[in-house]
């Protein structure tokens, strides 16, 4: 019996270890600066196949999806997207991947966000309502990822 109590103690002191509320929104700001970095310093290629390092080599591979099944994977032009939505060409952006704009375009929000968050020292400044969270979580998931993708294993705007 001490044995299963020493687990729910080690189990509850566990749960009860938060962070402070600061590392979560500083860790939003720097995720959505690496995330725009990142896609600055890749640029993409005259074709559109392909994105290119500062170097001017090549980014990337295809990816083992297509090489096994054929067929375009649901993150299939989500690099090329995120390039693109980071010089905003926002068309060429949805074109690559609707679903990689709007993971883009999120990210950069909750950056902002957290900044806001941060600057403010208030830990739930400019908080979005629950349902419009779950909206655009729902309507990315389905209307801007899955969506798209079965079309395109159906031949409907193929990557180039």
């Amino acid at each position: 019996m001490s044995e299963r109590r020493t687990l729910l103690e080690r189990v509850d002191r566990a749960t009860r270890f938060t962070l402070p509320w600061q590392f979560y929104n500083g860790f939003l700001v720097v995720l959505g600066v690496s995330a725009l970095l990142c896609a600055w310093l890749l640029t993409p290629s005259d074709d559109g196949r392909w994105v290119l390092l500062p170097s001017g080599a090549r980014f990337g591979d295809t990816c083992a999806f297509i090489t096994v099944t054929g067929h375009p994977c649901p993150q299939c032009g989500m690099t090329r997207s995120f390039v693109h939505a980071a010089r905003l060409h926002l068309w060429s952006a949805v074109t690559y991947s609707p679903g990689g704009l709007g993971l883009f375009l999120w990210i950069e929000v909750a950056a902002v966000i957290g900044a806001i968050r941060l600057v403010r020292r208030d830990p739930l400044a400019a908080s979005p309502p629950w349902r419009l969270v779950v909206g655009w979580s729902l309507f990315w998931m389905v209307g801007l990822y899955a969506l798209p993708w079965i079309l395109r294993l159906f031949g409907v705007n193929p990557l180039p």
